[in-house]
């Protein structure tokens, strides 16, 4: 496994992975839904899946000593490696954001735990629909990108959206408790102990279904990449 992972980001890394991680620096524009910067790393994914069939990687590891479920294994594991750096590389942001950026953010989830936890989500929905759908062929990387394109964006659109309304919201004269909630608990940096929990219990379920939905995707992939001739 050490030396499949190995030749994953020796042969298959493209180098336009660099730039969508770099694009985390979207986190210091002011009043910007962060979670599309999770959907460029995710569109990187693909590039390197891309780049990775156009250099005839699948024929290449056929001819190795290995299994195509441990290919397939590998594989979902440099996908997870590239995922957790992001998500690191975005609680580092959202550290520094403390300091030099403390006002709401109205176009989405301000730099909290609940912007982390909404990033997991996003990359649970990119791996339980584009591992599974690139491996049922082996080869179709551009249709699996779209059909988790398609999750992705509504998911961003129901989180941010909802964050948004709720800023919009506690900016108007009408008070609805629901949204004041979100407001004072969800989409937030924690001030209370309230909103820390609420904001701790909603990482952790983030992280439970990354998680979840990563196995499940695995799983799922190597049972039809063994279905696949790659001759």
């Amino acid at each position: 496994m050490k030396a499949l992972l190995s030749k994953e980001f020796k042969l298959c890394v493209h180098p336009a992975l660099f730039i969508y991680l770099a694009l985390i620096l979207m986190l210091l524009i002011p009043n910007y839904p962060y979670l599309v910067s999770c959907f460029f790393v995710c569109n990187g994914i693909f590039f390197c899946f891309q780049q990775a069939r156009e250099n005839g990687d699948a024929m290449y590891t056929a001819m190795l000593p290995v299994s195509k479920a441990q290919a397939v294994k590998a594989r979902c594991l440099f996908v997870v490696i590239i995922e957790m750096i992001d998500v690191v590389l975005m609680a580092a942001m959202c550290a520094f954001a403390l300091v030099a950026m403390p006002e709401t953010n109205g176009g989405g989830t301000d730099h909290s735990l609940s912007l982390i936890a909404f990033a997991l989500v996003l990359f649970a929905i990119f791996n339980i629909i584009y591992l599974p759908s690139f491996y049922k062929t082996g080869y179709k990387a551009g249709t699996a990108f779209l059909k988790s394109a398609i999750g992705i964006w509504i998911w961003i659109i129901l989180s941010d959206g909802m964050m948004i309304a709720s800023n919009a919201v506690m900016e108007s004269s009408v008070d609805i408790a629901f949204f004041r909630y979100l407001h004072e608990n969800v989409d937030c940096m924690p001030k209370t102990a309230e909103a820390l929990t609420v904001q701790a219990i909603l990482f952790g379920a983030g992280l439970l279904l990354y998680v979840v939905c990563t196995l499940l995707a695995a799983k799922i992939s190597v049972k039809r990449y063994e279905k696949v001739s790659v001759a």
